[in-house]
């Protein structure tokens, strides 16, 4: 039977996700690979987005709602995040940026809700989405089968603390469960479920034509003996590139080069005095450092390809760690460190460093450790390739599917998607 599933994502970036993020990629993966099983009826309930408007029409079998807001509206959120970031001077103005603009969604997601009839509903990642569920009463409306899929730690109720203990969690770590708010823990223990993060395998991994490989280390100006280093991520503080580019600068070979890609926050208009800091950083290494901002997501497994050394020492308790395993499935060995629930995903096949006082110097040394070790550096890329396999967007897709369902998957039916 097939299970009428609401979606109700935070309303800060569109799925599909033309805009990047990974919360809305994993979204849009549950609808990819349920174009091929169709075992759910989905409804995604998103920010609309022209671009993402005409990507959706490929799914036959996904229903996406793309809520406006007004031109109000939208005037009300720049003035948010200019007061926030500018005469503030704020930290985390980037919550600023959509504030109204969510507020709106809330209202148009709990209506949506109200006058549909799911099976389930699955709220992506934002606490505040609680409040769909709290207005017209449609936690009683669907009580027992309202999800919240956490991806990373729950900072706050948002009003919500008598209805956020009736959902059952799908967490993409056993991390993030252990580290629940006090508010959650009356959790009976059987709701505290795990869904692991896939990705699109066939996406990464696969090899380029050395034209190719080539033509894209020419465009970021790397040459072909060049031993590239590899970054990919939000440039904020805790994903750890400011150590990165610290124990970089002890880098004395002049073949090796550091790309660092991604931005503040994915494809938008929001920047941060962090960023400046960074660019002036690499400044002083600037014929060894680039950092290209946003790149597409659609084009991320090409910058992998191109690499030879993935450094991604996240220094906040990273609740999953989805760039370790694009990494891993690109056949990249990864320096990375213990935070949150990465040693869940990497296993023991990657260097995994302590966030200690010597993370910096230790940075350093792995580097040049592999930098000087080709037989670790490929016995670390094998095992990469096999450690990534648990993490597809099959086992992903089914995962969710036992998850939600209630009820253990077929395993020969699993089975039959590898």
């Amino acid at each position: 039977m097939v299970m009428k599933v609401a979606i109700v994502t935070a309303g800060t970036l569109p799925v599909p996700a033309v805009r990047g993020g990974a919360v809305e990629n994993l979204v849009e993966s549950l609808a990819r690979v349920n174009e091929q099983y169709r075992k759910l009826e989905l409804t995604v309930i998103g920010v609309y987005d022209q671009e993402a408007e005409k990507q959706a029409r490929k799914y036959s079998h996904t229903r996406f709602i793309f809520l406006k807001s007004s031109k109000f509206i939208d005037f009300l959120d720049r003035m948010a995040y200019f007061f926030a970031s500018k005469l503030l001077k704020r930290g985390g103005s980037a919550s600023f940026r959509y504030i109204f603009r969510r507020f709106s969604m809330l209202r148009q997601s709990a209506q949506i809700l109200a006058d549909g009839n799911f099976d389930k509903v699955v709220l992506e990642n934002s606490a505040t989405l609680f409040r769909a569920l709290k207005r017209k009463n449609n936690y009683k409306k669907y009580a027992g089968n309202y999800y919240y899929h956490i991806h990373n730690s729950v900072s706050g109720s948002y009003g919500c603390k008598k209805i956020i203990p009736g959902c059952k969690t799908l967490a993409v770590s056993r991390y993030i469960n252990q580290s629940l708010p006090d508010f959650m823990r009356s959790l009976p223990e059987n709701h505290l479920r795990v869904v692991y993060n896939g990705i699109d395998t066939d996406r990464f991994g696969q090899p380029l034509s050395e034209k190719e490989w080539l033509s894209i280390r020419h465009q970021y100006e790397l040459k072909q003996d060049d031993i590239v280093l590899l970054f990919v991520g939000r440039l904020t503080r805790e994903k750890g590139v400011k150590e990165l580019l610290t124990a970089f600068q002890q880098i004395n070979d002049p073949n090796v080069k550091l790309l660092i890609v991604g931005s503040r926050f994915f494809d938008s208009d929001i920047h941060s005095s962090f960023e400046i800091e960074l660019k002036k950083l690499s400044e002083q290494m600037a014929d060894k450092v680039k950092i290209t901002g946003f790149i597409p997501y659609e084009e991320i497994p090409q910058i992998y390809a191109i690499a030879d050394i993935a450094v991604l020492p996240s220094i906040w308790e990273e609740p999953a760690g989805l760039t370790m395993v694009e990494a891993e499935a690109s056949g990249l060995p990864v320096i990375t460190t213990d935070a949150g629930g990465i040693p869940e995903y990497v296993g023991e096949n990657a260097i995994i460093l302590r966030r200690d006082g010597e993370l910096v110097n230790n940075i350093c040394r792995s580097i040049n450790l592999l930098i000087q070790n080709t037989k670790l550096r490929r016995k670390l890329s094998h095992l990469s390739i096999r450690v990534s396999a648990a993490y597809t967007n099959k086992k992903y897709y089914w995962n969710f599917i036992d998850q939600i369902s209630n009820k253990s998957v077929d395993g020969s039916l699993l089975r039959q998607t590898e």
